[in-house]
């Protein structure tokens, strides 16, 4: 009968708790999927730069162009935007790692994993706060135009629509990352205690 350390080395990528005592086997796997997230996180933290970066051009070129046109619905676009490409930055400096992989032991692996797994986590966090915004800054922009005698091309529920995807896309991978770190902690204690992993 399977049983829930059998599925926490599951998921994990080894079979069964056993095979830890084949320490050259799970170092391999745990130091593939190490390679594997780095990769990862160099291409976000790549990506949330570009974001940032853009982020923040378009955001001053909407404020000037409000501040010079005295269109409050421009103004509240771009502080929108200000805020959402401060949050991208924030997220790219939580997603930083180092290149390679420099453990030796199961122990250091799990701990790398689990350090990892919190930047992702703390990520998701930001960027759920940048989908909130989102939401709250295209609204008030809405309410604007709709005020100015300027309705917007598109309707309100689509932009709504569309965050609202981005939201529960990024509430689940929070989810998930949450479960993958409470997995990685049960395994250290699982195999803490093992002399082969000091």
């Amino acid at each position: 009968m399977p049983t829930e350390d059998d599925a926490f080395w599951r998921e994990l990528g080894v079979s069964w708790r056993a095979s830890i005592r084949d320490t050259e086997l799970a170092s391999r796997r745990l130091e593939t999927r190490l390679r594997f997230q780095s990769v990862l996180l160099n291409c976000a933290t790549v990506l949330g730069a570009v974001v940032g970066v853009l982020g923040f051009a378009l955001a001053a070129g909407t404020l000037l162009i409000g501040w010079m046109s005295q269109a409050w619905n421009l103004l509240t676009r771009g502080t929108t935007l200000a805020i959402v490409s401060s949050l991208a930055v924030m997220a790219t400096l939580a997603l930083r790692t180092r290149n390679g992989v420099e453990t030796r032991s199961l122990r250091e692996m799990l701990r790398s994993l689990q350090a990892r797994t919190e930047r992702l986590i703390r990520a998701a966090d930001l960027a759920c706060y940048a989908v909130v915004i989102l939401a709250i800054g295209g609204t008030i922009g809405y309410a604007l135009r709709i005020r100015l005698g300027h309705p917007a091309a598109v309707p309100l529920w689509k932009d709504f629509l569309a965050v609202a995807v981005v939201g529960l896309a990024l509430v689940w991978s929070r989810c998930r990352q949450g479960r993958a770190l409470r997995r990685y902690r049960h395994l250290e204690q699982a195999i803490g205690s093992g002399d082969e992993l000091q």
